[in-house]
């Protein structure tokens, strides 16, 4: 990360084509939460836990594996860090993965007397369509021949196959995210259940207005979703990405409501609350 937070209006930055001029420095890092301030929404943007398909590095979309033991542990070690957080609501996906996550998480919370899991299809991975459930590097490899690109013999993880899609768009995840779920949509033909980006970020916006709706009096809520999910919404409010969000990460966003802007609180994908949580 260049920076460490960008300030986005919500009007103009969940769509596909975010103005560059719209977004401009501001933000704050910190580790405790602080009193809830009425006129701002700390959102704790969770990545769900390790599952089977992500150590078996398999293509995971709207298909659901479940949480492995590293998983498991991931997530209850990520609510343990985040223990002295009130939380006035919990979101999540409504993928069992997310869902599970979530759960374990606001088990081990000390700050917050009642919850309940809120699911959202809003908030849901992508979907993959035909490449569901396979090895991730035959889904990117069949994006890379779509783009004239080839794979080495060997290309047969995910870092290895996404490699030179990597370079052909000069690092730039945004233009990456958004050409593959169109290349997804685009061959989908006989399932019909891919999405492409513009169809990504306008259910993504809408979850993200019915959270900031339901929380008029601020606070903080935890968000659990998906990596491919996560990484849409940050690069539709301009923070760039520069690989995968790891499984229990934790990534703040602000949202004002007299300003109508989000910004970006501290890393993007902070692994320091799940390693707080394992040292105790």
């Amino acid at each position: 990360m260049k920076k460490s937070t960008v300030v986005f209006a919500i009007v103009s930055c969940f769509t596909v084509l975010l103005a560059a001029s719209g977004c401009s420095a501001g933000g704050k890092a910190e580790k405790t939460a602080s009193s809830p301030n009425a006129e701002e929404l700390t959102i704790y943007v969770v990545r769900h836990g390790q599952t089977i398909f992500n150590l078996m590095d398999k293509v995971q979309g709207i298909s659901d594996g479940v949480l492995t033991k590293k998983g498991i542990t991931g997530a209850v070690n990520m609510g343990k860090g985040l223990r002295g957080v009130q939380f006035n609501a919990v979101y999540s996906s409504d993928l069992k993965r997310a869902i599970e996550t979530a759960r374990l998480a606001m088990e081990q919370n000390l700050a917050t007397k009642q919850w309940a899991i809120a699911e959202k299809k809003e908030l849901r991975e992508v979907s993959f369509g035909i490449f569901e459930g396979d090895p991730n590097w035959v889904m990117y490899a069949a994006f890379a021949k779509h783009l004239g690109l080839s794979l080495p013999e060997d290309a047969k993880s995910i870092g290895a196959a996404t490699a030179p899609i990597v370079k052909y768009y000069n690092s730039d995840m945004k233009k990456f995210l958004e050409g593959l779920a169109d290349f997804n949509k685009e061959i989908d033909s006989v399932y019909k259940i891919s999405e492409d980006a513009s169809e990504v970020y306008a259910r993504l916006k809408k979850g993200m207005d019915e959270i900031t709706g339901e929380n008029p009096n601020g606070g903080n809520v935890m968000l659990v979703a998906h990596g491919q999910s996560i990484s849409f919404l940050l690069a539709a409010i301009g923070v760039e990405v520069s690989g995968q969000l790891g499984n229990s990460s934790v990534t703040k966003l602000v949202y004002n409501y007299a300003s109508k802007t989000y910004a970006i609180d501290g890393p993007v994908g902070d692994m320091s609350y799940a390693e707080a949580g394992a040292a105790l």
